[in-house]
């Protein structure tokens, strides 16, 4: 009959992979992955650390000109105002050992492509931001990202007067951000047209890092000349 010739050439049916199998061979990939991406990262590690650690120490040598050397300091924050601040500085000395200022990293996560961080330079003598420069951002290309290539932007910061009043626990004139264009006083940063909110954030990002951090630097002054803090 038909019907039983059909059935003696039939194949025979294949076995089905068990779930237990199958969810040992996803774990064994898992964990084959994670070996490799903890290989990676322990590769990886080491190189971007000295690439951030010599970016930064070239970032303090051209914000503070003279300087020759620097070396980190960590300074205690008092108080909720600066929690989550960094209190490490970057202090750099000239070639006889004199102190030139100190570079100071600041941040704010109010960017237009989310979190900005800057460092700026500060003369104690002087009482002056001797400038600016961008670590860290995902602003828009040819907008945001001026706050980089903009160097009108970076010279309304530079030379900017950052004077403590005579408590020295305060700004005399807190810096202030203001539109493109307005005329500026005291303290007073104006923004760049078409990029209101990056510059906007890196103004804030000062005026909170300089309101907390510049009483704490001329309190620890003298330690930070001797190299001693």
């Amino acid at each position: 009959m038909t019907t039983t010739s059909e059935n003696a050439c039939a194949l025979p049916a294949r076995e089905q992979p068990s779930s237990l199998a199958m969810v040992r061979t996803l774990g064994g990939i898992a964990l084959i992955s994670g070996c490799l991406l903890s290989l990676v990262y322990q590769i990886t590690y080491a190189p971007i650390q000295r690439n951030t650690e010599a970016r930064i120490q070239a970032a303090v040598l051209d914000l503070l000109p003279g300087a020759t050397t620097q070396r980190a300091f960590e300074i205690p924050v008092p108080g909720e105002g600066g929690a989550g601040m960094s209190s490490v500085i970057y202090a750099g000395y000239d070639a006889a050992g004199n102190l030139v200022g100190v570079a100071i990293e600041a941040g704010d996560g109010g960017g237009y492509g989310g979190e900005i961080r800057i460092m700026y330079g500060y003369l104690p003598d002087k009482s002056q931001i001797s400038g600016m420069t961008v670590l860290l951002m995902r602003e828009t290309p040819g907008l945001g990202d001026r706050i980089r290539t903009d160097p009108g932007f970076n010279a309304r910061i530079t030379g900017l007067e950052v004077s403590l009043n005579a408590a020295k626990d305060a700004l005399t004139h807190p810096i202030t951000f203001i539109k493109s264009g307005e005329e500026t006083g005291p303290g007073e940063i104006d923004g760049i047209s078409g990029a209101t909110i990056s510059s906007q954030a890196v103004v804030r990002a000062i005026r909170r890092s300089t309101d907390i951090l510049l009483p704490l630097v001329h309190k620890h002054l003298d330690a930070l000349k001797k190299g001693t803090l």
